[in-house]
């Protein structure tokens, strides 16, 4: 028997036709009940059914050998790949829509759909039916949304999207399919379902579909030579989605009930597709009777349409349920910024003709509903939406204002207004200027930086768009010219997640290998010494106040100061951290000695000139690495970093062409124009000067941030019924940055007069 595929021609060629039919047909019942489709493709399962070949495929214990085989090649298969384990992985495979069947007794409507159909996947995983059919019991009751959630909303539990759940789920074979009961607010999916088996009706693509999102164990198999994986059980199913664009794509097949719900039920046929041939053709073989009757039902049917268009120009007034209604409607609630999804609700409320006057009309009474519940501190259901484009007009108004130079919004109090849209008090005794500071503090627990704002544009993210929009300025300041020029003889900033001491190891050198004369033992090696230099991360910060009387006079100025104020403080803290490491000639934790000192052989008490730098260059050269002596590592200076009143000699030293000396010899070429000059402006000792190596071929320092925050964060209180808000009618912007250092090697530092 040839060791091809049962898929394709009979595996049987050898004996009479029928019984290789009848046989192959066996196998295939056997193998499916089995639970093992996939072993169809394999030709080294089907080699292994030779045996069987003669046998009387219709005989009970035929199908028995079959299925022994098919048990006995996966127990061989599984032993012999020791990584033929399950392994977990939440698949989203799309179902489709099969009817609508109507509406609940909740008002919610009723959808019959497929969830997943059992088979190969698109990704080529196969679902075998009897793994469907054990998890029915999963997709009993799971919830059904209007969009596949994130990680996070899925962490979250939120319900935001849901639009029904899940009955009556049952195994039909081919896959499973249950009944989708829509809530009653789910109107826009309702239509979108609606719209899908109509527009499959008419040979279009479905509009959405049915797109399920499940927790999956899998194993790996292998079918027609080719590993896949295989689905061995479903053991969450986190929800079954309406999407807009299915992984498989769904259709519709049949429409039992459903479309735009009436108080009766409609008895009307469906619509029939008539072709211009097919209305021709039935002319040629009409009598002259049903010639006549169609002649008349046209006439009539011209003179309605007529009639109404020409009541509808007499009254100025459309059918409310027309695409130009419809479309008028949705233009005027986007240009009375309230949500798209009220002109649904605005719709069901006018008259069954309408005019532009009767939809004016209504969005008037809606706005004045909803300012009389702001005034009294009521919430709407809904939240005013603006588009991209405007919230990002909205947060660059607010950089321009704190940036200070004329652009953006021109006061605080016009910032609060067109962010939040709230006008004035909610009622005739409340401060307006409260409210403004209270919606500073908001209402989702105070401010992080940590934590970004929404996309959407409400009083509800007013706090979360002005603490990031004083970030940003804050973060701005920090990083002004000349406050990271630190970085210039820092080696490494690493990330750290904890308060305990960091500890960075450094090894001796072994010195050089003695000779092994021949025939003799190697010997053993001096074990160098080692040590290690160390720091603990250290929290700074400071607090700033925005308070009820700078909102009350609007004085910019003052408010404009916050995040500069803070910015300039942590940028300097930490400016200042790293070179007073140089100025306070701080001590080297790996061996308890100044940084610059005459165990280190790195500094000396020369005026800075040019023979002092070739001093210090000479010396940096000759520097060995610890614990080895006769590794010299040829360090050569990158940076001369002096106070301003040496500024003028530093730059001549390390810019001249040609040697700086008190004698009259101008030939000789400049050693030092390697380096570059750097300025330290808050020295105060004018003999003070060093030389710094490459931090990039040598370690110099190290300065550690807490997880690797580099910049300052910026938060606020949470409560404004206790501290500042409660006690001094102010908010507090609370700045914090954790962060601390330490000298790795003194070998790439110089320094001169102290």
């Amino acid at each position: 028997m040839p060791a091809n595929s049962l898929k394709g021609e009979p595996v049987l060629t050898d004996v009479d036709e029928d019984y290789a039919l009848d046989w192959q047909a066996a196998v295939e019942e056997a193998v499916t009940e089995a639970g093992a489709v996939h072993l169809l493709d394999s030709m080294a399962f089907v080699a292994r059914l030779d045996p069987l070949v003669g046998k009387d495929p219709d005989a009970p214990e035929f199908g028995r050998a079959v299925e022994a085989v098919v048990h006995a090649y996966l127990a061989e298969t599984e032993a012999d790949e020791p990584d033929r384990a399950t392994e977990s992985v939440t698949e989203r495979i799309a179902g489709r829509l099969l009817e609508a069947k109507g509406t609940a007794p909740d008002g919610g409507r009723v959808f019959r759909v497929e969830i997943i159909a059992a088979g190969q996947s698109k990704n080529g995983r196969n679902y075998p039916a009897h793994v469907l059919e054990s998890a029915v019991g999963l997709y009993e009751g799971a919830k059904a949304f209007d969009h596949h959630r994130t990680a996070q909303e899925l962490q979250s539990s939120t319900i935001t999207g849901l639009v029904g759940h899940y009955r009556n789920v049952r195994s039909n074979g081919r896959g499973l399919e249950g009944d989708l009961h829509l809530l009653p607010s789910a109107r826009h999916t309702a239509e979108a379902l609606d719209a899908t088996i109509e527009a499959q009706n008419q040979g279009l693509p479905p509009i959405v579909g049915i797109s399920h999102d499940a927790l999956t164990e899998l194993r790996p198999v292998v079918t027609a030579g080719r590993r896949t994986q295989e689905a061995v059980r479903i053991t969450k199913v986190n929800s079954c989605d309406v999407v807009a664009d299915p992984a498989a794509g769904g259709k519709a097949t049949r429409v039992l009930a459903g479309g735009i719900q009436t108080d009766q039920e409609s008895t009307e046929e469906d619509d029939v597709t008539v072709t211009l041939e097919a209305m021709l053709a039935a002319l040629d073989t009409a009598t002259d009777e049903q010639r006549t009757q169609l002649v008349a039902g046209l006439s009539r049917a011209t003179e309605s349409e007529a009639k109404r268009t020409t009541e509808t120009v007499a009254d100025g007034k459309m059918d409310k349920t027309s695409y130009v209604a419809r479309l008028m409607v949705k233009g005027k609630v986007e240009d009375a910024g309230l949500p798209v999804r009220v002109a649904e609700s605005i719709t069901e409320e006018l008259p069954e003709r309408i005019a532009e006057s009767d939809v004016d009309a209504k969005i008037a009474t809606l706005k004045a509903a909803l300012g009389l519940a702001e005034r009294a501190d009521l919430r709407p259901s809904f939240t005013a939406q603006v588009t991209q484009e405007s919230l990002d007009k909205k947060k660059a108004g607010m950089d321009g204002f704190f940036e200070g130079k004329g652009e953006g919004y021109r006061s605080f109090r016009e910032m609060f207004v067109d962010v939040t849209g709230i006008r004035g008090p909610r009622t005739m005794d409340e401060d307006f200027n409260r409210v403004i500071l209270r919606e500073c503090i908001g209402r989702q627990g105070g401010f992080d930086s940590a934590v970004r704002s929404t996309e959407s544009v409400t009083t509800a993210t007013f706090d979360q768009l002005l603490g990031d929009s004083i970030t940003r300025r804050v973060v701005a300041e920090y990083s002004q010219p000349g406050m990271d020029n630190w970085r210039q003889i820092v080696s490494s900033t690493p990330p750290v997640n904890d308060f305990r001491t960091q500890r960075i190891g450094r090894m001796g050198g072994y010195g050089t290998l003695p000779a092994v004369l021949q025939g003799q033992p190697y010997q053993p090696l001096t074990t160098p010494a080692d040590e290690e230099a160390t720091y603990a991360l250290t929290k700074r910060g400071g607090t700033e106040d925005l308070t009820l009387e700078s909102i009350a006079n609007d004085d910019v100025r003052a408010i404009q100061q916050i995040p500069r104020k803070l910015g300039r403080a942590a940028a300097i803290t930490l400016h200042r951290f790293v070179w007073d490491m140089l100025r306070t000639n701080a001590t080297c934790t790996y061996d308890t000695t100044a940084l610059f000192h005459a165990n280190h052989a790195n500094t000396d008490a020369a005026a800075l000139s040019d023979t002092a730098l070739a001093t210090g260059r000479k010396k940096m050269r000759k520097q060995a690495a610890y614990g080895d002596s006769v590794d010299i590592l040829d360090i050569l200076p990158r940076l001369l970093v002096v106070p301003p009143d040496l500024e003028q000699l530093g730059w001549q030293l390390v810019t001249s062409a040609v040697q700086i000396t008190t004698n009259a010899d101008a030939t000789i070429p400049n050693l030092h124009q390697s380096m570059s000059v750097l300025v330290l402006s808050y020295l105060t000792d004018t003999n003070d000067w060093f030389l710094v190596a490459d931090p990039n071929v040598v370690p110099t320092i190290e300065i550690g941030f807490y997880r690797g925050q580099q910049t300052p964060e910026l938060f606020t209180q949470s409560d404004p019924n206790v501290g500042s808000m409660f006690n001094n009618d102010s908010l507090i912007y609370k700045i914090r940055h954790i962060y601390s250092g330490t000298i790795l090697d003194h070998r790439g530092f110089y320094s001169g007069t102290q």
